[in-house]
């Protein structure tokens, strides 16, 4: 049974066009393109890259948790960001997010709209019971 965890519970910035945010698939949690924006104020955040991206992940991680998930739940992401030289950036704040036994990840260079420098979306297991292979494990 597939169900829209998202509604009045969520303090997510509302999504750009008809999409759910986040929604399950029995044991399984889709999040949606969550962005830098901050959900109190409905913007990006001022400042540099690096304040935006862990805002990203801020809102990556409550769409998690509104799914009763955790950031160890995760066990895929795709990271679509705009400029090339914030890899590095990514990777150190993906590495504190993610300390032990990473998820997978793509990473893609893109145009995003609205300002916009960083988006991530997530699968996510509502178990904590599943492994990896490789990596950190």
């Amino acid at each position: 049974m597939i169900f829209d965890v998202a509604g009045a519970a969520l303090s997510l910035a509302p999504p750009l066009g008809p999409y759910t945010p986040v929604v399950k698939a029995g044991d399984l949690m889709f999040i949606s393109a969550q962005s830098g924006i901050d959900p109190a104020t409905k913007r990006v955040p001022s400042g540099d890259f690096e304040h935006e991206c862990r805002q990203a992940f801020a809102n990556l991680l409550g769409a998690v948790q509104s799914g009763g998930g955790a950031a160890q739940d995760v066990v895929k992401t795709t990271v679509l960001y705009i400029d090339p030289t914030d890899l590095a950036t990514i990777n150190a704040i993906y590495a504190e997010v993610f300390p032990d036994d990473p998820p997978a990840r793509t990473c893609a260079i893109v145009q995003l709209v609205g300002g916009r420098r960083i988006s991530i979306d997530a699968i996510a297991v509502a178990s904590t019971a599943h492994h990896s292979f490789g990596g950190n494990a």
